[in-house]
């Protein structure tokens, strides 16, 4: 695409996203939308102008690109394998020492797949947090995939007995990665990065408050994981003698710049502090069924105001990065968990969208808007296993039963970056080699050779 004359993406469905709560898909209409410099300028009936390039829309459905708030690039290697654990032995024996035996050639084929997979699957945006080192090299990949990001290394001080020797940091050492990070890729294109403590058992009370000191600092989010399993919370309350959520306060860690993944498990004060302090939720429903977690109160959260995005997590525990399976899974355990219709599939796919922008404190994607980033996912949804479906009202089809299949192709700032359902530049034959190349010496590093 030429920038300087844009391009004109006619006849589609347009699902902007900017609705009411109570109607967040907003009016959806058969139009056209126009890009010009990477964002969005205008929608509706639009009539080509004189250099524009044009492209037919073939009836398709425009969403904004999805939004994933919590993945982890660096794990995507390690798909299949550390199923069926709970969350506590899941990290002690198979992601803590294959993390720690990443080397930057195996980080860096775990990222590319990473970021090919979430953009075959309409993902335009994504904030990943990744292990003690190597961050820099999953932050390079991010910068080529186009997509917008949010990174971080995770900060882990606290020297666990289940921890492989070497793998945790000095606080010192752990805030000045983040700050190599912060110098190299925050602001450079569409990379920002996040101060990132793992979570509460693996970051000391000194080094937790230096973070949020970093942060509010530098004006970076913060990004952990909180309230995620039964086993995990009686080990915080057995060290801490308070609630999670409580902990993370104490430790100036919650604040408006601040996204927890899962929050499975919270109290009536929890919450109450989640929403007074502006925190967001970032839900990863497969991971926490996978886990054994449990469900998170998502309708709760909704009623309290609290923004809720979503996100896959990690491969090891879900084993997709897609997010048609997330909203199918978050909308079906909220009808479980709170009723039928009390989280239905509109809202399941704002907080996929604008909802989990706002979530990641980011204002230009998430809806079809002038001055928005022009990131689109085309949907084709003229499959009858979709049903006949009434094509101003897609949620249900979209959420319920749509798969990768239905994308047609995806923009990045108004580029195809995905066309026919094929990721343009990568090769997944290639990828599966040298992932194949790479993961026999990580499994030999962390004593888990197969």
């Amino acid at each position: 695409m030429n920038d300087a004359t844009g391009a004109l993406l006619q006849d589609v469905w347009l699902v902007p996203m900017d609705g009411p709560d109570a109607a967040p898909l907003g009016d959806v209409r058969r139009g056209d939308l126009r890009v010009r410099d990477g964002r969005i300028v205008a929608l509706g009936a639009l009539v080509p102008e004189p250099g524009e390039r044009v492209i037919a829309g073939r009836g398709r459905h425009a969403l904004p690109g999805f939004v994933q708030g919590h993945v982890h690039a660096t794990q995507t290697l390690f798909r299949g394998l550390a199923d069926d654990l709970p969350l506590l032995d899941w990290l002690r024996t198979r992601i803590w020492p294959l993390e720690h035996a990443h080397d930057a050639a195996s980080t860096r084929v775990s990222a590319e797949l990473t970021f090919a997979e979430l953009l075959a699957g309409g993902t335009t945006t994504a904030q990943t947090m990744e292990s003690v080192r190597h961050a820099e090299v999953v932050a390079e990949e991010a910068q080529r995939s186009g997509m917008t990001v949010i990174t971080g290394n995770c900060l882990m001080d606290e020297a666990d007995p289940h921890l492989p020797p070497g793998m945790a940091t000095s606080a010192a050492e752990a805030l000045a990665i983040t700050d190599e990070l912060r110098r190299a890729f925050h602001g450079h294109g569409r990379i920002s990065i996040a101060v990132s403590p793992r979570f509460v058992l693996s970051v000391s009370e000194g080094l937790a408050r230096d973070a949020a000191a970093f942060a509010q600092q530098h004006d970076l989010r913060v990004h952990t994981h909180a309230a995620e399993h039964p086993a995990e919370l009686a080990a915080v309350r057995a060290r801490f003698h308070r609630d999670y959520v409580q902990v993370l306060h104490g430790q100036g860690l919650l604040g408006a710049r601040t996204a927890l993944a899962h929050c499975v498990h919270t109290s009536e004060a929890e919450r109450d502090l989640l929403a007074a302090t502006r925190s967001s939720v970032l839900h990863c429903p497969s991971t926490n069924l996978k886990l054994g977690s449990g469900i998170a109160p998502l309708a709760d959260y909704r009623r309290r105001g609290i923004a809720v995005g979503i996100g896959a997590d990690g491969a090891p525990c879900n084993n997709r990065l897609s997010m048609l399976t997330e909203l199918r899974q978050a909308a079906l355990l909220q009808a479980l968990d709170a009723g039928p219709g009390q989280w239905p599939a509109a809202a399941a796919l704002a907080a996929a969208t604008r909802g989990g922008a706002a979530a990641l404190g980011l204002t230009d994607v998430g809806q079809l808007a002038p001055g928005k980033r022009a990131d689109v996912v085309l949907f084709d949804l003229q499959d009858p296993r979709l049903g006949v479906i009434d094509a101003q009202r897609p949620a249900s089809a979209l959420v319920y039963a749509a798969s990768e299949r239905h994308v047609d192709a995806v923009m990045l700032g108004g580029e195809f970056v995905v066309e026919g359902g094929r990721v343009l530049g990568s090769d997944w034959h290639e990828l599966r080699r040298a992932a194949a190349a790479a993961l026999p010496g990580v499994l030999r590093r962390a004593g888990l050779a197969r």
